[in-house]
């Protein structure tokens, strides 16, 4: 394994964009000036990551359109576009969402669509947006969820230019035998179980230490931010299922518990670390 100059494991290109989109999400405010590049790469530097790799993820989320570059002079700084601060703010929604959605109210939402097939860009895309929306495939094209997402389904297609759609609300979903196999299977409910025992084991120490008050400040910023980028990507791959496809001693109420206490406990002094590092100059 690849390390960095502090011993830790080096950070891949995707999990150092994460990273950056995770502080963005908890740091940036709108109306906020944008933030210097000195002070991001300083912040980046924190998690091990080397000046000129924290400049070129910035150069991947401006290309991506998340973020955009201004210049002052000889300064240059990034701030969030609009699209990139609409994407954060749904995020966020569901990240710190405060309970699960097991009261289910029976209602489905199905999506059935069709892209071009040489547009392979735009179907990940797509795909990964239905994904967070609690989607997953019962078919190629077409994609279901036990909640009721149909505003914000329609809003992703026409977001993304996908016309060629359809979108249905309804609590008259049957799942027949193979349907409902087919669909458990997708779901891959003990991987997600399993993923939620390797949260909980591997910030257990954390979430401790933040509830005590052992993390010193200049450490809760990395802590943090590690444990919304981790618990992200669980709730990324989880489509929030009712209780009644679940078995009892499914761990995701216990690990939210955690993960929303720790991250509350460790949210003032990151917030702290985070502006006195931004204020790094060029």
């Amino acid at each position: 394994m690849t390390t960095s100059r502090a011993g830790r494991p080096a950070i891949g290109r995707a999990r150092a964009q994460r990273l950056l989109v995770t502080l963005l999400g908890d740091y940036w405010q709108p109306g906020r000036a944008p933030l210097p590049s000195g002070g991001l790469v300083a912040a980046l530097a924190e998690f091990g990551i080397a000046p000129a790799n924290a400049r070129a993820t910035l150069s991947r989320l401006t290309q991506r359109g998340l973020i955009e570059r201004t210049k002052d002079g000889r300064r240059t700084s990034y701030r969030l576009t609009e699209p990139g601060s609409q994407l954060l703010r749904r995020g966020a929604r569901r990240i710190f969402a405060s309970t699960d959605e097991a009261a289910w109210d029976g209602v489905w939402t199905l999506i059935a669509f069709t892209l071009p097939l040489d547009d392979a860009s735009q179907r990940r895309l797509l795909r990964a947006r239905l994904r967070w929306l609690t989607f997953w495939p019962l078919y190629d094209g077409t994609w279901v969820s036990p909640h009721d997402r149909f505003d914000e389904a329609r809003e992703q297609l026409r977001e993304l230019g996908v016309t060629d759609a359809v979108v249905l609300r309804t609590r008259d979903l049957e799942l027949l035998p193979g349907g409902r196999t087919r669909l458990e299977s997708a779901w891959r409910i003990d991987d997600l179980a399993a993923g939620y025992h390797e949260f909980l084991s591997r910030h257990r120490g954390v979430a401790r230490r933040a509830a005590n008050g052992g993390i010193p400040a200049r450490a809760a910023l990395v802590h943090r931010t590690e444990l919304v980028d981790d618990w992200r990507a669980l709730v990324g791959n989880d489509p929030d299922l009712p209780a009644e496809f679940l078995p009892r001693s499914f761990p995701r109420a216990k690990a939210r518990e955690m993960f929303l206490q720790a991250s509350t406990a460790l949210a003032r002094p990151a917030q702290l670390r985070f502006e006195e590092l931004v204020e790094t100059p060029e």
